[in-house]
């Protein structure tokens, strides 16, 4: 009885949040996106496996993003299994072309079949020593050579236990976006703290952010602010997102280790699937 109290109040709160104050619903003219990103893993027999067995949706955009030397073999399954799956890579140079060893420039991931790219993720900006300033510089070369950028931003414990997540929010959308006019960007809010730990933001708390993440979006690009997809990431899994779905700033999820198999990926992909179907 407990349990189903619970929920009903649950579903009362996100029916409260997704209606305006006159009662009318909220009109979202936004993609909603389910985004795989694979980090290191994966072999190339293992991405063929997975590409033969998830099934994907149209109601939502769907984007896997492996690591760089699986994304043309990815790029060759995804047509074969005539799924609608977009590709995307999850790191990218600033600069055209040069003498910088190791690196992927933005024309090489669009030659490979990429129409998104990952930049900023936490775990480059703790392993490889990424900025605000560098992730401005690669979201314009994104921009330039007709890539989505997926910009991630997100808070550590620490921050958040000081009371200091919106200030490092602002200060990270502002240094990411700085001189940029167009909106053509994908935001992924990623709490530190909730990466890869299963401890993940509640759906209320996550709205709550996200609503701020589009006020400094508003500040930035005015009213375009209204048509950038924010998407939630840190532990989102097929058990919380419903409640993820439910909430009228959270357009999809980037997911990390429960994209890895397809069956939890495509069950991911169905909730926001249906989410879409009955909004």
């Amino acid at each position: 009885m407990g349990q189903s109290i619970e929920s009903y109040i649950k579903h009362l709160v996100r029916d409260a949040i997704g209606h305006t104050l006159g009662g009318l619903e909220l009109q979202r003219d936004r993609k909603t996106y389910v985004i795989a990103n694979w980090k290191m893993n994966k072999t190339i027999n293992e991405t063929a496996e997975f590409f033969q067995n998830v099934k994907s949706s149209k109601d939502v955009s769907v984007v896997v993003c492996p690591s760089a030397q699986l994304l043309f073999p990815a790029h060759l399954f995804i047509k074969q299994s005539g799924q609608p799956i977009g590709l995307g890579g999850q790191n990218v140079h600033w600069a055209d072309k040069g003498a910088y060893t190791g690196e992927t420039s933005a024309s090489m991931l669009k030659d490979v079949g990429c129409e998104y790219v990952i930049i900023g993720h936490s775990e480059r900006r703790q392993y490889a020593g990424e900025d605000d300033v560098l992730v401005n510089k690669k979201v314009k070369q994104a921009l330039k050579t007709g890539l989505t950028p997926i910009i991630c931003i997100g808070e550590t414990l620490d921050e958040k236990n000081s009371t200091r997540t919106e200030q490092v929010l602002s200060t990270q959308l502002f240094g990411a976006l700085k001189d940029l006019h167009s909106g053509d960007i994908i935001i992924a809010y990623e709490p530190v703290w909730a990466i890869g730990t299963g401890q993940s933001a509640t759906a209320e708390l996550a709205q709550q952010t996200h609503a701020y993440i589009r006020s400094v979006l508003k500040q930035i690009f005015g009213g375009q602010a209204d048509s950038i997809s924010i998407l939630y990431g840190g532990s989102a899994n097929e058990n919380n997102a419903a409640d993820y779905s439910g909430m009228p700033d959270i357009d999809g999820v980037l997911v990390g280790g429960a994209s890895l198999q397809a069956h939890s990926f495509e069950g991911i992909i169905n909730v926001f699937a249906k989410g879409e179907q009955n909004s």
